[in-house]
């Protein structure tokens, strides 16, 4: 095609968009468009009005991007992305071809050919109410600290979703597969935000809204990327809305019901060990080197001078680590799995709290983690 063609189809229907733009807008929707499906339509993404987006049909992420409108394109996912990645020009330009879509960046020129956009699924969430508005750094802190206790894999309860709750000021996620528990309470705002006009009404919700473990980690990775700004949360009965930036993410939420964790907490007064969460980390990592998939367990011994961890199976030998405390608690073994403690730590921002208080009384009984806003209760391992 020569420059005056490419010229002459770029004033009869195309339009001309930042590389940079389409770019991050094709990053950001890619989490929900799935690599097989037997809906090969799906493998596209729809640009309509001034809005990218794709879907598997349990999740719908939109991005705004600087488009004009009554303009619509539907192309395909893959090889958009693998053109805008290798072209070094400032300017993508997309123009209409009966069946096809001319796509020209700097000296390149790729026809790809598209599908009828009226197929691609499309809906609006019915029936939006404001959860909450955290500050990004906030939500991606929270979801850190719980999204690794989900168990995506079980068809019990609705152990693959992440609980959000809302009580009064504070809004609480809690995940668990039944043998571990994470908590992340945080101070929400239920504010509109001025700087744009809402685009449902806000109103507060009952708590319990279930959203997927994945969902939440796609929510939160791109929160991560938006930086500073704020996370705001809406849901039907059937969806959660969250809102980033110039990003919507729209997906199913998980039905069934999750286990009454508050009861997971128990209640008595014993106390706790104070030690550096660094320290614990290290130590525990030093533990589990001699642990195995059929010996995974790793014994803590809380005594007045320190936790005494030990590490033990045929296949890798065994290990003896002591970690030193700032304070000790109540005198008691108890067997871990070390993977859940090195994750519940794990989970924890960098400038929290440095310090974990760990409530441990005997080896039958749940195991308690605090370290600021973030609270673990981990379910001891029988003793060989």
């Amino acid at each position: 095609m020569t420059a005056t063609t490419k010229e002459r189809k770029a004033r009869t229907g195309g339009i001309r968009l930042s590389a940079a733009a389409l770019k991050a807008g094709l990053n950001a929707v890619a989490a929900a468009v799935p690599g097989k499906t037997a809906k090969p339509i799906l493998h596209n993404v729809l640009l309509s009005d001034g809005v990218l987006s794709g879907t598997d049909l349990e999740i719908r992420i939109d991005v705004e991007v600087d488009a004009p409108p009554g303009v619509t394109f539907l192309l395909p996912k893959d090889r958009l992305s693998a053109i805008v990645s290798s072209s070094t020009a400032d300017e993508i330009t997309l123009t209409p071809d009966g069946s096809s879509c001319v796509v020209s960046a700097g000296r390149g020129t790729w026809t790809l050919p598209t599908e009828d956009a009226a197929e691609f699924p499309v809906w609006d969430p019915i029936g939006t109410k404001s959860i909450t508005r955290l500050p990004a750094d906030q939500f991606v802190r929270a979801v850190k600290g719980v999204v690794f206790a989900a168990d995506t894999e079980s068809s019990k309860y609705a152990l693959g979703a992440v609980l959000i709750e809302v009580e009064g000021e504070v809004v609480t996620f809690v995940a668990t597969d039944g043998r571990r528990l994470s908590r992340v309470t945080c101070e929400h705002d239920l504010a509109v935000d001025d700087r744009r006009e809402p685009k449902y009404k806000r109103e507060k919700v009952e708590p319990g809204v279930l959203v997927p473990a994945r969902v939440m980690s796609i929510i939160a990775r791109l929160a991560d990327q938006a930086g500073d700004g704020s996370v705001q949360l809406e849901a039907t009965g059937k969806e959660v809305v969250a809102t980033v930036g110039t990003v919507t993410i729209t997906a199913s939420l998980m039905e069934g019901k999750f286990p009454r964790w508050r009861d997971v907490f128990p209640d008595r007064e014993v106390k706790a060990t104070t030690v550096d969460r660094a320290s614990l980390l290290a130590a525990t990592r030093a533990a589990a080197i001699c642990s195995s998939e059929e010996s995974r367990g790793v014994e803590y011994a809380f005594t007045s001078d320190g936790i005494w961890l030990h590490g033990q199976s045929a296949e890798k030998g065994e290990s003896s680590v002591t970690c030193e405390v700032l304070d000790a608690g109540k005198k008691c073994n108890v067997k871990l799995d070390p993977s859940f403690v090195i994750e519940w730590l794990n989970g924890i921002s960098g400038d929290s709290e440095p310090n974990v208080e760990i409530e441990a009384v005997d080896d039958q009984s749940a195991v308690v983690l605090r370290c600021g806003d973030n609270t673990g209760v981990i379910m001891p391992l029988a003793k060989d």
